[in-house]
């Protein structure tokens, strides 16, 4: 989960001083902006690696659907990989990259972002510009969101861990709030 390390590197963070100095030396190195040589299950390298994981997940399942001939049957199945393909990498350019800027994202290096599925040994990837990022993320929004259907996991035990509407469009609005749009 991203959220440790975001929370504990952000102004949201207090310094009690010597009132408790046990701190675990991971926290205290993301605390302190420190360069992280531990790692925990939380760490900078499983949040990285999760992502990507899930990216690949997303293009896997949209190969497949494409594979079957994108049947409307899929259509939920397809606007949820995509929203999470996006939400990944926007999780992912967000703790790698510099804040989007209308001024410096063009310039400013992002991450890799994934359409595809791996097929070869140890690739090369060229990053693509924070911009760039962003302008994938905006594209697989606007493709998914249309697409996801709230009735597709109604009966479902794992409903709670899927894009419903409201959360495909709540993603989207905070796409657009940090793009300042």
């Amino acid at each position: 989960a991203y959220v440790m390390v975001a929370e504990l590197s952000s102004d949201n963070v207090d310094d009690v001083g010597p009132v408790y100095l046990n701190y675990a030396r991971f926290i205290e190195q993301i605390y302190k902006w420190q360069d992280i040589t531990e790692t925990s299950n939380d760490g900078i390298d499983r949040i990285w690696g999760a992502c990507y994981g899930a990216i690949a997940n997303a293009n896997a399942a949209l190969q497949a659907i494409d594979e079957q001939g994108n049947p409307a049957s899929l259509k939920a199945q397809r606007g949820e990989a995509l929203l999470a393909r996006a939400y990944n990498h926007w999780i992912l350019v967000n703790m790698f990259a510099q804040n989007y800027s209308k001024k410096y994202s063009t310039t400013d290096l992002g991450v890799t972002y994934m359409t595809k599925g791996e097929t070869t040994l140890n690739p090369k990837y060229e990053r693509n510009t924070v911009q760039e990022v962003y302008d994938f993320i905006k594209k697989d929004i606007e493709e998914g969101l249309p697409l996801i259907n709230d009735a597709s996991y109604a009966n479902s035990s794992v409903a709670k861990y899927h894009f419903n509407r409201a959360a495909a469009y709540t993603f989207a609005s905070r796409v657009a709030l940090f793009m300042e749009d």
